[in-house]
């Protein structure tokens, strides 16, 4: 027989596995992110730290310079400015975060960025020494700030714009414009100037270029303070300070919100938007949610860049608190980003004027906007929130005012582009080989499940069936057994004969007392 306390053991061991199994399946999704979250917090000497301390990720930077054909005639304002598109020079990103620091108290780590920009030729349209004429960006730059100065100031700085400051146009390299920058006389004179009289007159940089000093520098993209998730896992690579300030620089009445580009709160929503803080824009930046796709196998979804990104105040409200008290909005499709260009009227749009409103269009020519070339897209795997893809697509433009400069007074009024960047990153094999492995491991898991449900109840049921059928046989041989004759040594006696009349009849034959056949 089977002993009690065996069935009993292995009853509640199939009880035990048959629960848990079940409940693993039933909050499998549960599961899956509470190891997700354990992985993903960002904690020193964790495997996902070093990711996003040096990510892996391929990334190349496509940057197209706008030509200035027509400068000859920016004095007739019967002409429209004409633009010719050079590119694309394309560069490669090695980004690495240095100098970082954990802060235990809040949840959140420190540290600044330092970017490599290396210059592809075989991959680039244009040369670094393709000559390249703009509007003279500085001296736009420095009458819009005189704007705000005192009139000593004022005095001062038009003083030496009378020597240095008469011409309209700018002659540079490529190369120049780009990340190496140039020098220039009037940049030299204020050199001179102690920042400690004049600061108003202040410039971090002793050159300019529309990309410099980004090349190798930390400063250009200021300190960054995000959380790790360790205390809300919702906010994990969430921007908490920028430059040691938790409002933007855009304007002190925005908060700082939206992801530094690795991670966004998960498991992602169809259809809510994700949101970026853009150091190079000095503000958030939300995607708009576009739908599901399949990217190399893996699941992903999409997001792309709506007319509502840069749209003004009246048109998304969002937008309203970075306009301040002397803010006199622009039409929806350019984003005033003056104070990440040290006062110059600066506007970020999507490149050639791409869902902007058709007046700056109108305003040149050359604008060629292409949904394809032109649109912003970012592919992220739902449930971990990394990035597969993004292709950023932004443009700069200067704001030339006639009435505020004089060496432009007969000009007309104008957004000139001055160069678009089509930013693209893609994940690398070895990372989305671990992606890949996610929905594999969530197969694995429910198929344990399934068999760990299905060996517990047989674990639970298999001493009790074997008792019913023990006993169900025991009682068939019983039965069999009270069935079956006894067998008799008198032959007589055995196997009925004595009821048989034939063999009766045989006896009376043999036998002398038999009946009388003589009658």
């Amino acid at each position: 027989m089977i002993g009690k306390n065996r069935i009993l053991r292995t009853s509640a061991m199939g009880i035990l596995l048959a629960t848990c199994s079940l409940s693993a399946l039933v909050y499998m999704e549960m599961i899956e992110r509470w190891v997700l979250k354990c992985f993903m917090v960002l904690k020193p000497g964790a495997f996902i730290t070093d990711l996003w301390q040096s990510p892996s990720m391929d990334v190349t930077v496509d940057l197209y310079i706008f030509n200035w054909t027509n400068s000859e005639s920016v004095s007739d304002p019967t002409v429209k400015p004409r633009f010719e598109e050079v590119g694309p020079y394309r560069f490669t990103e090695q980004m690495q975060k240095v100098n970082v620091q954990w802060h235990d108290h809040n949840s959140t780590v420190s540290y600044m960025r330092r970017s490599r920009f290396d210059f592809v030729p075989e991959h680039s349209a244009g040369r670094p020494s393709d000559p390249i004429v703009t509007p003279n960006l500085l001296i736009v730059g420095i009458y819009q700030k005189m704007l705000l100065w005192s009139p000593m100031v004022r005095t001062l700085m038009l003083m030496a714009l009378s020597v240095y400051g008469k011409e309209r146009t700018m002659v540079r390299r490529a190369g120049e414009w780009l990340f190496d920058g140039f020098n220039t006389p009037l940049m030299k004179v204020s050199k001179l100037v102690p920042p400690s009289i004049l600061p108003e007159v202040d410039f971090p940089y002793e050159k300019i270029g529309y990309a410099y000093p980004r090349n190798g520098s930390m400063e250009i993209y200021g300190h960054h303070n995000v959380y790790t998730g360790r205390d809300d896992f919702q906010k994990l690579g969430q921007i908490a300070r920028w430059r040691y300030k938790n409002v933007t620089e855009a304007s002190p009445r925005c908060l700082l919100k939206g992801s530094t580009g690795e991670f966004h709160p998960i498991p992602l929503v169809k259809g809510r938007p994700i949101s970026y803080f853009l150091p190079d824009l000095c503000r958030e930046l939300q995607v708009d949610y576009s739908g599901t796709t399949i990217f190399e196998g893996v699941e992903a979804f999409v997001y792309r860049g709506s007319a509502r990104n840069f749209a003004n105040g009246t048109d998304n409200p969002d937008h309203r608190c970075y306009c301040q008290e002397n803010c006199q909005e622009v039409r929806s499709g350019l984003l005033n980003i003056s104070s990440c260009w040290y006062g110059a009227p600066v506007f970020a749009s999507y490149p050639h004027f791409y869902k902007a409103d058709p007046y700056y269009r109108e305003q040149v020519e050359g604008m060629k906007p292409d949904k394809d070339r032109h649109e912003m897209v970012i592919m992220l795997e739902p449930k971990t929130g990394m990035v597969l893809e993004i292709k950023a697509r932004i443009m700069v433009n200067l704001l030339v005012e006639p009435k505020h400069i004089s060496v432009y007074r007969n000009a007309r009024k104008t957004f000139f582009p001055l160069i678009w960047a089509d930013y693209n990153v893609h994940v690398t094999d070895d990372l989305l080989g671990y992606l890949k492995l996610i929905p594999i491991l969530e197969m694995v898991g429910k198929i344990c499940c399934i068999l760990g449900v299905t060996l517990g109840v047989l674990m639970l049921f298999w001493y009790p069936h074997q008792l019913f059928w023990q006993k169900r046989l025991m009682h068939k041989i019983e039965i069999n057994t009270m069935d079956t004759p006894k067998i008799s040594a008198d032959p007589t006696k055995s196997s009925g004969v004595e009821d048989s009349p034939l063999l009766n009849g045989l006896q009376y034959v043999g036998s002398n007392e038999g009946p009388d056949c003589a009658h």
